[in-house]
């Protein structure tokens, strides 16, 4: 059975914003994103490392995309030739351009900035100026742990970080129109996400307000509770990283499975909590909860396109084997070049095609009931939950 979702439309549920400075692109940086560890300046003039970040799934596939897009040969240099000659034209048409043939509606946008873009030497992008000039409407996800970590530097006591935390949860609502929350505690101290006791909190408030100190665990489950329960009262819903990442999450603690413990608190169950990417690769974890909690979705980021094909379509069907499709949203965790949103719509409609399409051989759907699951996962659930135009 083969369907075809080409044009159904597509929201982009976790994505990054990409910068002017992209109109030009060299192949040190297309090569740089397409492995998880990125490439430093000095790391991108290593050969080997060029050969290898070329050569990886995501690489591979997105240059033979870009290749077709353009009309040249799918060889690195002749790719890269021909987008920044038509990108330097103009660069939002040639923007809106990959955008209207991905047919990619709307875009909900990670704030935050990772170690890794700091280490490749990547500027931070501003916001607003992006939203002014992106081909389609964006709406804001607020990164929790910039917030933090402004409270605590900020703060004179305990007493007032507590309050300045919670002026800039509920502020990013009321003042920046913000319509999730997003924690990368997979990345700090992982997924294991415990009860903490006041006296936990404050020891490990004083010692990161003395020192920055990253491994304050008591303190991020805190607030990352804290930020759950807020989001039930502000309106939005609760983003969380779970599974592989860049090189610095702590991925001995980043399966889904560790929130077995959070997940299963009455507390949070009023709040809906998305599992950004999936868990993946622990992606049958994560649809557990999907199916056995009414407020758990999937997020599909990453794992679209960041593995290959045949790999992508593999999880999905263990994802969708479990979770019902209202449960599952698209994402492509886009970032720097809009090439990668751009890709990950396509081959993520590839995948939904052979997944839901399994699905109807196998008799587990018919064509019609497919075709709406297909519909829900690209964006009518984003719409449903968010509401967001």
């Amino acid at each position: 059975m083969k369907l075809d979702v080409s044009t159904y439309p597509i929201i982009d549920h976790h994505c990054h914003p990409w910068a002017e400075d992209t109109r030009e692109i060299s192949k040190e940086l297309y090569v740089s994103l397409m492995n998880m560890g990125g490439l430093s300046p000095e790391e991108a003039m290593d050969p080997e490392n060029v050969i290898h970040s070329e050569f990886t799934p995501m690489g591979r596939q997105i240059l033979h995309l870009m290749a077709d897009f353009l009309g040249c040969k799918p060889r690195l240099s002749e790719v890269i030739e021909v987008r920044n000659k038509r990108a330097k034209k103009d660069y939002w048409e040639y923007c809106g351009e990959l955008f209207d043939d991905a047919g990619i509606e709307g875009l909900f946008i990670d704030d935050g900035y990772s170690e890794v873009s700091v280490g490749a030497g990547l500027a931070k992008n501003d916001i607003h100026e992006f939203e002014l000039k992106a081909p389609v409407p964006i709406r804001r996800v607020a990164r929790i742990e910039p917030r933090f970590q402004t409270a605590v530097d900020e703060s004179s006591s305990y007493e007032d970080f507590v309050t300045r935390f919670d002026r800039a949860i509920e502020d990013a609502v009321k003042k920046e129109n913000v319509i999730a929350f997003k924690s990368v505690i997979a990345y700090r101290s992982g997924l294991h996400i415990d009860p903490a006791t006041e006296e936990q909190v404050r020891k490990d408030y004083e010692r990161s307000k003395a020192t920055r100190a990253r491994d304050v665990k008591h303190i991020r489950d805190w607030y990352v509770r804290r930020v759950i329960r807020k989001s039930r009262d502000l309106g939005t819903t609760f983003h969380i990283h779970a599974g592989m990442g860049d090189i610095d999450v702590v991925f001995d603690r980043s399966n889904p499975m560790q929130l077995y413990g959070l997940l299963k608190d009455p507390e949070t169950w009023k709040t809906k909590i998305f599992l950004i990417h999936g868990g993946y690769p622990f992606s049958q974890e994560a649809a557990f909860y999907a199916n056995a909690l009414k407020n758990v979705y999937i997020d599909m980021s990453e794992m679209i396109p960041f593995a290959s094909i045949p790999g992508a379509t593999e999880k999905t069907m263990q994802i969708l084997d479990m979770a019902p499709p209202a449960r599952v949203v698209f994402g492509s965790d886009g970032v720097v070049i809009p090439e990668i949103h751009w890709a990950g719509a396509k081959i993520g409609r590839q995948v939904l095609e052979e997944v839901l399409g399994g699905f109807v051989k196998a008799k587990v759907y018919d064509e019609d009931e497919a075709y709406e699951a297909a519909k829900m996962i690209l964006a009518g659930n984003a719409k449903r939950v968010y509401n967001p135009w």
